[in-house]
């Protein structure tokens, strides 16, 4: 991808989000990032850069520059740490922090009031 504005638009499709998702995390309007998706902005106040690279589960200076520097990939995946996140599990991370905390325990509460119901994955329910 040689431009931003396909970076940018090609880091929000992988991972799973719409314009309007974008705009809601970044408390921006979804016009702002159709114009960044577009070109038609030349500057990104940077807030919202950085915010967009973690909201997108991207480097920050591959999202500018479509490069890595070759140390960044080296720290991309600490040893020991487990398998790297998806791009499913950032997005749902970063929404949940954004979470005022009495939120954050009752989604928490669910999601784990459903784990313990322990029903097999692609079962069909009627």
């Amino acid at each position: 991808m040689k431009t931003l504005p396909e970076r940018i638009r090609t880091a929000r499709e992988e991972a799973g989000l719409s314009q309007v998702d974008v705009a809601k995390a970044l408390r921006i309007s979804a016009s702002a990032v159709n114009q960044w998706e577009h070109g038609f902005t030349k500057n990104i106040k940077l807030e919202y850069f950085f915010a967009l690279a973690h909201l997108l589960g991207q480097d920050p200076q591959w999202l500018a520059t479509g490069k890595v520097h070759p140390r960044a990939r080296e720290k991309a995946q600490p040893a020991g740490e487990g398998p790297a996140l998806s791009t499913e599990e950032r997005t749902l991370l970063y929404y949940i922090r954004q979470m005022p905390d009495t939120l954050r325990k009752l989604v928490f509460r669910f999601l784990k009031g459903l784990h313990n119901l322990n029903i097999p994955p692609n079962t069909p329910r009627h």
